[in-house]
């Protein structure tokens, strides 16, 4: 699957765009373009790449993205089988929409200053992903100039709200290279296919040409993390899931995860998650 700078669709019937995906699973490449994005989650989970943060999604899951910030969503395995569903709400714009100098006037102030928060990605608390999941939805209902006011209105929300969280670090530094973009796609695609099986960072530097010391130093520089601890966080966020929905033993989801023994499991899962996995299932 290879990583494209992505050309957001336009019509004549608007400046900006505002759709509904309603999919099995989620599967677009890393991905980045020159319009801001707001993407809702309300069905499907999975893991959010964006920048050098990648964690879990689930419904609910709300982030404003800047120009030029790689990105995706990729869904869970159990997803692969058709049973399930993912859909999702994405508003698209450009910083120039409503002309060059729209934003710079004093009533936009807010907003401007939002829009310039969210060129690292921002996340929202769970009250204003709420109120926001029912704006997006109403804006889905509008065409017009009452899509464009309720848009405004939305990023004015956005703006006021408490509890915004940068995604990305604050030391990532901002690329649009398709080839980069494709290096870090194929790696994750490797290891999201690949981790139930033996994953090896050889064949993860080869896929991203590079050699193994090279390869370890560009991950960690993308990623703030090893390439093992992202295999690792990939395993027990799987275990985790099988702990919860499963009665299978902590043998059988240790194997099934990936682990080749049970004493390695146990360790990284406590290290992750700071229990034990017999102690994360009878929470649930």
């Amino acid at each position: 699957m290879r990583a494209l700078l992505e050309k957001i669709p336009t019509t004549e019937q608007g400046s900006f765009t505002v759709r509904e995906f309603k999919l099995p699973f989620f599967d677009a490449p890393l991905h980045f373009h020159s319009e801001f994005e707001l993407t809702l989650i309300l069905a499907g989970q999975g893991k959010r790449i964006v920048g050098d943060s990648i964690v879990d999604f689930k419904p609910g899951d709300l982030a404003l993205l800047g120009p030029n910030l790689p990105h995706y969503w990729h869904s869970d395995k159990q997803y692969d089988n058709g049973k399930l569903s993912s859909q999702s709400i994405v508003i698209q714009f450009d910083s120039h929409f409503l002309g060059e100098k729209f934003f710079s006037i004093p009533e936009m102030t807010n907003i401007r200053r939002l829009l310039d928060k969210a060129r690292q990605g921002l996340s929202f608390e769970e009250k204003v992903r709420l109120e926001t999941a029912r704006r997006m939805q109403h804006l889905l209902q509008l065409n017009g100039a009452k899509q464009l006011f309720e848009l405004l209105a939305l990023l004015d929300f956005l703006a006021s709200s408490p509890g915004q969280q940068q995604i990305a670090s604050a030391g990532f530094s901002l690329y649009a290279d398709t080839f980069d973009c494709e290096r870090i796609n194929s790696v994750c695609q490797y290891v999201f296919n690949s981790f139930t099986e033996e994953v090896t960072i050889t064949h993860a530097a080869s896929l991203a040409h590079l050699s193994v010391p090279a390869f370890c130093y560009y991950f960690k520089k993308r990623t703030r993390r090893s390439f093992s601890q992202f295999v690792n966080e990939i395993r027990i966020g799987n275990a985790c899931k099988l702990l919860m929905e499963t009665d299978r033993t902590i043998s059988e989801i240790c194997y099934a995860s990936g682990f080749r023994n049970l004493s390695n499991f146990n360790r990284r899962f406590k290290e992750l998650q700071h229990i034990s996995p017999l102690e994360y299932r009878r929470q649930f």
